[in-house]
């Protein structure tokens, strides 16, 4: 649907110019923060990449490390001595006094990162759990949820849990490598515990505020640096990751009091199937310089939004101003009485449109008077001329000399014709009047069907069903006669017996009249016949008539019945009832006819 046809032109230009502007600028800001936040994440990825690859670097030389102390210790002769030893408690405890002083405590000592041994053997001699070196039976291992790991392999990295030390438990990741005989028998376990505090401060020596994780080769999560992932979020991640080095946007669920957000994910492995470090960082820290561009671009769009509304505001108020005024002019223009001059101070189109208006409605105004003169006279001429045609005063007067006439010849019958042809010529006399109450018409046909009867005897019946209401209102004068003597002239030739009816009923704002006959309806050709003369008045004088006076929608209808069973005559007047004057005047339709 095009606007331009149902709402205002200002309307229409203001809310386009604003509509056009305003999507304009939302694609350039939508445009702009996706181009700007991608090459933000892309170049917040790289330098994020190069820093795990360092950090990554020294995690793996750190945890070789351990992994070549377990090892060494792993393969010392002493510790697989002690640990199949047998005899007495004082030769036990002295044996493993020795091995602690001699190697496993200057391991120990000589250490940064480990602070804690533990060897899980059978049957020691002492548990003590904080200590420095802990000996622990071997049968507490199998309820370790690690446990199951170590039984697949040598050799398992555990990620963060709580180990006793002689200073307190402490959050340590643990190495475990089960200790073997050169034949494969396994003599125990040996954990070391790695100091937490010391890999979390390898992951974040460059003070960042990044979530970092660390994952062995089967993705289960050693350490962690300021938030945890659950496994169900770790599961997601590593479906994103490929390759040794990448990143990903990625939304994380919530987490305890950490609400869910949406984060850069950047992870690296030194080697293939090596330990994986990913870095999480906010995105809206990534794209925050993207927000602010695009709000800055969403500031600088409202400010055009406002100048273009104000400009177009007043460019479609100046191109409309004239419209409406010539608008204006054409409403309040009405034939005959004085008009607005149009604007003269245009001299472009608003000023021809102007100027043509003006001549348009100078040019109205004389055919409107020279038509409404002659419109006057040519109705009140067709008036008179058929009022002239139903004013024969010298017949009545006749009339009334043949019924003395009759009376003194003793002829009856004659006098009675006679007489009702009397009243009929009264009633359309009528003192001159155009207007005659219904009762009276009603009157005339029923003198006219009276006439008839005389000659069809008892052939010719008629009923009339008006309410006495109806009966009051004014109506033309020989309206029904004209269609009754048509009925028994035309409807019932070559029969000898007919029924006319007459009704009248309220309809809308006037009443409808109905003339019905059961004799042989119209003919196909009667519009295109020529109406006789008979009964003085015809068809077509009525509607004539009823079309002068009125005016639609005002007029005659007729139409055969079902099977050309009759005819039926519907005649719609307006309600006017006798008021004096209305009779006098012939009610000519002088509506404005421009």
């Amino acid at each position: 649907m095009n606007p331009f046809r149902k709402h205002r032109v200002d309307k229409v230009f203001l809310l386009s110019f604003a509509a056009f502007i305003g999507l304009l600028v939302t694609v350039i800001m939508a445009v702009s923060y996706q181009l700007s936040a991608r090459e933000q994440a892309t170049s917040a990825s790289a330098y994020q990449q190069a820093m795990l690859q360092q950090l990554n670097k020294q995690l793996t030389d750190q945890m070789d490390a351990v992994e070549q102390t377990a090892l060494f210790i792993s393969l010392n002769a002493q510790l697989a001595s002690y640990l199949t030893s047998k005899g007495d408690y004082f030769a036990l405890k002295k044996a493993r006094d020795e091995l602690n002083r001699d190697y496993l405590a200057p391991i120990l000592n000589s250490s940064r990162s480990i602070f804690t041994f533990q060897v899980y053997m059978n049957e020691p001699l002492q548990v003590d759990p904080n200590a420095a070196i802990q000996y622990l039976p071997l049968s507490q291992a199998r309820s370790e949820s690690w446990h199951a790991a170590v039984e697949k392999a040598d050799s398992v990295w555990v990620g963060q849990r709580a180990v006793g030390s002689p200073q307190g438990e402490q959050q340590a990741v643990s190495f475990i490598r089960r200790i073997n005989t050169p034949e494969g028998v396994n003599l125990g376990l040996l954990v070391l515990n790695v100091r937490m505090r010391f890999l979390q401060s390898i992951l974040t020596e460059d003070n960042s505020s990044a979530s970092r994780l660390l994952l062995d080769s089967g993705g289960r999560m050693i350490m962690h640096a300021n938030r945890a992932l659950p496994p169900g979020e770790i599961e997601a991640l590593q479906q994103q990751v490929r390759g040794d080095a990448g990143h990903a946007r990625q939304r994380l669920a919530a987490a305890g009091s950490q609400p869910a957000k949406d984060m850069l994910t950047v992870w690296s492995r030194t080697t293939p199937n090596s330990w994986m470090l990913v870095e999480l960082t906010p995105w809206k820290e990534i794209t925050g310089g993207s927000v602010r561009l695009a709000w800055t671009l969403a500031g600088v769009g409202a400010a055009a939004i406002l100048l273009a509304l104000v400009f177009t505001l007043y460019l479609s108020r100046s191109f409309t101003r004239p419209i409406r005024q010539l608008v204006q002019l054409i409403q309040s223009y009405a034939p005959g009485r004085p008009a607005r001059p149009p604007q003269t101070e245009y001299r472009n189109e608003f000023g021809s449109l102007f100027g043509g208006y003006r001549k348009l409605t100078e040019r109205i105004e004389g055919l409107y008077q020279s038509l409404e003169q002659q419109h006057r006279a040519q109705r009140r001429a067709e008036i008179r001329a058929l009022q002239a045609a139903i004013n024969p005063h010298f017949l009545y007067n006749t009339l009334d000399q043949l019924n003395w006439m009759a009376i003194e010849a003793g002829q009856e019958k004659i006098s009675h014709v006679v007489e009702l042809m009397g009243r009929m010529f009264r009633i359309s006399l009528s003192g001159g009047e155009t207007m005659i109450p219904l009762q009276e018409e009603l009157l005339l046909v029923e003198s006219y069907l009276g006439i008839q009867q005389a000659k069809w005897r008892s052939g010719l019946e008629y009923r009339i069903e008006v309410a006495g209401e109806l009966r009051e209102l004014l109506v033309p004068k020989l309206t029904l006669q004209p269609f009754v003597e048509n009925a028994i002239v035309h409807g019932f030739h070559g029969r000898s017996r007919g029924l006319v009816t007459i009704a009248g009923e309220q309809h809308g704002s006037g009443m409808r009249l109905v003339v019905q006959d059961d004799g042989i309806g119209l003919r196909d050709d009667w519009q295109a016949r020529k109406r006789t003369r008979t009964g003085g008045y015809g068809v077509r004088n009525v509607k004539e008539r009823i079309e002068v006076l009125f005016g639609r929608p005002y007029g005659v209808e007729l139409r055969s019945l079902p099977e050309r069973k009759g005819t039926r005559v519907e005649i719609y007047l307006p309600s006017r009832e006798d008021h004096g004057a209305e009779r006098g005047e012939p009610h000519v339709d002088d509506r404005d006819r421009g």
